[in-house]
């Protein structure tokens, strides 16, 4: 969730000085349903947020009273036109890291782990830059995401097929950006890590830990580690949305990232995955953790932003004053939310396979309004925001709106002073030199292509037109003076 925040608040930097630059140059109900919530309500909204967003097909759960209360599923999962049901699978994106922080819960709960003890106690070899740091990052760091590493490098091995010892073994340049322990920063490397210290615990692979531990004793038949083996089971397709358009794009799938958010569920067995979270580990008459290991799960343990706080694999905060845990997850293709409230006994899973840099955050607004509802109050209509629409599309018109003004500037070159050409100069430079310092503070530039390809390339467009136009503008000039 945290890459949108973080490529919104750069994009809009981004555009507000181009702002100024530009100014001066199909399921039934589950027999469990509750006669006095409205599914069928609930139903036509989420049908109908869906179709106003364009997004191709969406699978909605509810969980009442520790029972399957409702399911159901909306539009279609390919281009087939086959129609998206409970028992497609959907990729999850970082809804994968509550299953990574519950396994290392069991693991913690049968002695092997110790949720306080060094990385270095499990893996002898890890090492970062600072040396001494790496060597104080706890494994209640990585599930809490206090370990010091930033977003950015979380998100730079989006292109890479290498697996997940070697991902790890290779993060000896990674430098910390907050001392260890203090500051949350969300960070995929924190439950990559935590997914290598599984296997060599357990002596299993992830995929077969996470298999035999938790998807088999929760009735989990549509859940897969595995892409090929989810293709054969129904997985749906993914979209992308370049130029407003939707567009089917599997998107990559790095092998380091499944422990921080590569897996496939349905929303069926995302189902019962909520049940046992909501029901103190227990799943009918099979317990995948204690109560006492769920509470610690849920327990708040840094703040994020308001009165929001991270805990393991968990955002906690208070919606009408009543206590939530939620997550959603984004690979660039799909889009997923899951919205506990303990005290009321529910919990909402929402899937979609679509998302976009405009399509994230409304997802989410609809996820918000199926809990409303089920509360008792009315939901709002959704979309995308003002001010999320505005910046996508001024830095997609950036690089020709730079364009259409480079002839301007050409037939009048002759006539600018000194004066004119140093600005003309320096708007392009300073634009340039702005958009790489901030790009290499938040993201790299690989990783918004994964998501965001238009915005993506709009941007190295932006620059290369901006460094472009400003060597030519030091040329002429500096001909214009040798002429004279």
């Amino acid at each position: 969730m945290n890459i949108h925040k973080s490529y919104r608040i750069f994009l809009a930097l981004i555009c507000l000085t181009l702002a100024l630059v530009l100014t001066v140059g199909n399921v039934n109900a589950s027999p469990t349903q509750q006669a006095e919530t409205d599914f069928a309500a609930i139903d036509a909204y989420v049908n109908e947020q869906m179709n106003n967003l364009g997004i191709p097909g969406m699978a909605l759960g509810i969980v009442q009273n520790g029972q399957i209360a409702h399911m159901q599923g909306f539009g279609v999962a390919d281009s087939s036109g086959r129609a998206v049901t409970p028992q497609t699978p959907f990729r999850i994106g970082s809804l994968t890291k509550a299953f990574t922080a519950l396994a290392v819960m069991q693991l913690v709960e049968s002695g092997k782990i110790d949720l306080d003890a060094p990385v270095q106690t499990y893996l002898p070899w890890f090492e970062l830059a600072d040396k001494e740091a790496a060597a104080t990052i706890t494994v209640r760091n990585l599930l809490n995401q206090t370990s010091g590493m930033s977003t950015k490098d979380g998100n730079r091995f989006w292109r890479s097929q290498e697996g997940l010892e070697a991902t790890i073994r290779g993060l000896s340049t990674i430098q910390l950006t907050q001392p260890v322990g203090t500051t949350y920063q969300y960070c995929n490397i924190n439950f990559m890590i935590a997914g290598l210290i599984i296997e060599k615990v357990s002596g299993q692979p992830y995929a077969d830990y996470m298999a035999q531990n938790i998807f088999a004793p929760l009735d989990m038949h549509k859940t897969y580690t595995s892409p090929t083996l989810a293709k054969a089971g129904g997985l749906s397709e993914g979209h992308i949305y370049m130029f407003g358009h939707v567009f089917i794009n599997e998107g990559p799938m790095p092998p380091a990232n499944l422990p921080a958010g590569t897996l496939m569920v349905s929303v069926e067995d995302m189902a019962h995955y909520t049940i046992a979270q909501l029901n103190g580990g227990n799943y009918g008459d099979k317990s995948v953790l204690s109560p006492q290991g769920i509470d610690n799960l849920h327990t708040p343990a840094i703040p994020t932003r308001g009165d929001e706080y991270y805990a393991m694999g968990w955002n906690v905060g208070k919606l009408e004053g009543n206590p939530y845990f939620s997550h959603s997850g984004d690979d660039g293709r799909f889009h997923s939310v899951i919205f506990l409230q303990p005290e009321q006994g529910s919990g909402i899973i929402l899937l979609a396979n679509a998302t976009g840099f405009t399509k994230s955050d409304p997802i989410d607004q609809i996820a918000r309004g199926v809990v409303f509802m089920l509360n008792g109050q009315p939901a709002e209509s959704v979309a995308a925001p003002f001010l999320a629409v505005l910046l996508y599309w001024l830095t997609l018109l950036t690089p020709l709106l730079m364009l259409l003004g480079i002839p301007f500037i050409w037939r009048r070159f002759d006539r600018l002073n000194v004066w004119g050409a140093v600005i003309t100069l320096a708007v392009y430079l300073g634009l340039v030199i702005m958009l790489f310092q901030l790009a290499l503070q938040i993201i790299t530039l690989s990783s918004m292509l994964v998501f965001y390809p238009d915005i993506g390339y709009a941007l190295v467009a932006t620059a290369a037109i901006g460094i472009g136009w400003s060597v030519i503008c030091s040329g002429m000039y500096l001909r214009k003076r040798l002429v004279k």
